[in-house]
C-alpha cells in the first residue's frame, strides 16, 4: 500500500520517508511506500476523499491535520471474522467488534447494523435497561 500525508496530498507532492519521520502522527502500518495517492486514485476519489476529510473535520477537529495519514488502496479482509455473541461481544470479555473491518458485514448499512447492536451490548454490560422492540427479539 502507498502511505500518504494528507498535507502532501493537498500541496500535490509525494511523501518521503523524511517527512512522515518529521510528522506527529507514527503510522500503524509499516510494510507501506510512501508516495502520492493523487497519483494511484481517480481524480474523482481524490476529490470526494478530500472533501469528505474537510466535511468531517468540523464535527472531528484535526482529522484533516496535514499530518493526518492516509493509506491506499483499501483493502478489505473479508476472510477474517470476529467471533462473537448476539450482542457482538467478542471471546475477549468487554471486547465488542462490528462492521467490516471485523469481518461480520460487507457493507455500510449492515456495518452500521452491527455497530448499534454492538452499542447495545456495551449498554447491556454496562447494567443500563434497553427497551427496544428490535434489542427484545435480538436478545432472544
Amino acid at each position: 500500500p502507498i502511505i500518504q500525508r494528507l498535507g502532501d496530498l493537498e500541496d500535490g507532492r509525494r511523501s518521503t520517508w523524511d517527512r512522515i519521520r518529521r510528522s506527529i502522527v507514527e503510522p500503524t502500518l509499516k510494510f507501506v511506500t510512501p508516495g502520492d495517492i493523487g497519483m494511484a486514485l481517480p481524480h474523482r476519489v481524490v476529490d470526494n476523499l478530500l472533501e469528505f476529510l474537510n466535511k468531517v473535520d468540523n464535527v472531528v477537529p484535526g482529522l484533516a491535520s496535514k499530518y493526518t495519514l492516509l493509506y491506499a488502496p483499501e483493502i478489505k479482509y473479508y476472510s477474517m471474522r470476529a467471533v462473537v455473541n448476539k450482542l457482538m461481544e467478542t471471546t475477549v470479555e468487554g471486547i465488542f467488534a462490528a462492521g467490516d473491518g471485523a469481518g461480520l458485514s460487507r457493507g455500510i448499512n449492515v456495518a452500521a447494523a452491527t455497530g448499534v447492536i454492538a452499542a447495545w451490548g456495551i449498554l447491556v454490560k454496562l447494567g443500563k435497561d434497553i427497551n427496544n422492540e428490535l434489542f427484545n427479539k435480538i436478545k432472544q
